[in-house]
């Protein structure tokens, strides 16, 4: 399909005026946090998770994104994961493949510091024919850019109680220049830094309440805000509702279905000026957890839980 490049280009930059420069967004953060953060890789059990996301429907060229995100537990202390993002914005697309590794110190019974390292690659495709533009003797837009990789390599600290945590990370702290000859037509990437920190308190028997904030910042680019109330009723189900500062308020529901596997959806209403034209953006989740025993199980509150021992977490 053809776009119009000053369609696209206008896009693009009312986009990343509210999110400039950012990594992949995702409405239910919580789900694939080792994918910023590796301290997350394997901490609880394990998991295999596959989320699609698909904003501004309605538009051409929108962003969609989809995450396998693979946990698994390795021992008491260490844990690894693997991720594989697909990102499509307009002429762009965007694969980022990266293999985690995290290590857990127990300062006491309950309280530990977990790092994290996180390792793998991009691979960037920019295809200007796709773009109806209207001056061909334009040349910002004659060069495509074909299958560049470039390595990434991040880390990331957790530190962990049974009832709150706190983590801060950065997925990659290499900076790229993407660069097909044209000086003019340059796609640059810049580190992320995020903060993210979160509490857990059952209000009763039944309901578990978690209110978190993931917090996101590069250079060149407005800070990224989450803040996110979240509720879980009866170890089976799970509501909240977030709000992403200047962005989007979003609205999250899941369950568990048979033993092992949960399902979930998360729809963001945009606040931005994109929004009067393409207001909704849909997010879908499929996750399958396998439990560890019960001697390699960690208490944790970046995890979901109200009895970590019957409990699948989320």
């Amino acid at each position: 399909m053809k776009f119009n490049y000053i369609v696209v280009l206008v896009f693009i930059f009312t986009l990343f005026s509210a999110n400039a420069q950012q990594d992949v967004q995702f409405s239910d953060y919580k789900l694939n946090m080792s994918s910023f953060n590796p301290a997350f890789a394997g901490f609880f059990d394990g998991s295999v998770l596959l989320i699609h996301r698909t904003q501004f429907v309605g538009l051409d060229g929108a962003p969609e994104s989809k995450n396998l995100n693979v946990n698994i537990p390795l021992t008491l202390n260490m844990g690894t994961g693997f991720n594989v993002i697909s990102d499509k914005l307009g002429i762009t697309e965007e694969l980022v493949v990266t293999a985690d590794y995290s290590y857990t110190i127990f300062i006491d019974d309950l309280n530990m510091f977990t790092f994290g390292l996180k390792g793998g690659f991009n691979l960037l495709n920019v295809d200007y024919s796709l773009l109806d533009i209207k001056d061909m003797g334009d040349y910002s837009f004659e060069n495509n850019i074909e299958n560049k990789v470039s390595p990434r390599v991040g880390v990331g600290f957790l530190f962990n109680t049974p009832s709150w945590f706190v983590s801060l990370s950065t997925p990659n702290f290499i900076k790229e220049n993407y660069n097909p000859t044209v000086k003019v037509a340059t796609v640059t990437t810049r580190p992320h830094i995020y903060f993210s920190t979160g509490y857990q308190m059952p209000l009763n028997d039944e309901l578990l309440f978690k209110p978190s904030i993931l917090a996101k910042a590069v250079a060149g680019a407005p800070l990224a805000i989450d803040l996110a109330l979240n509720f879980e009723f009866q170890e089976k189900f799970r509501f909240g509702a977030s709000y992403r500062w200047d962005s989007a308020i979003t609205g999250i529901v899941g369950m568990n279905m048979l033993k092992d596997f949960q399902a979930g959806y998360a729809y963001d209403y945009s606040t931005t000026n994109l929004g009067k034209f393409a207001p909704s953006s849909h997010q879908f989740y499929l996750k399958y957890t396998f439990r560890q025993s019960k001697d390699m199980r960690r208490e944790c509150a970046s995890c979901s839980f109200i009895n970590s021992a019957d409990n699948i977490g989320f």
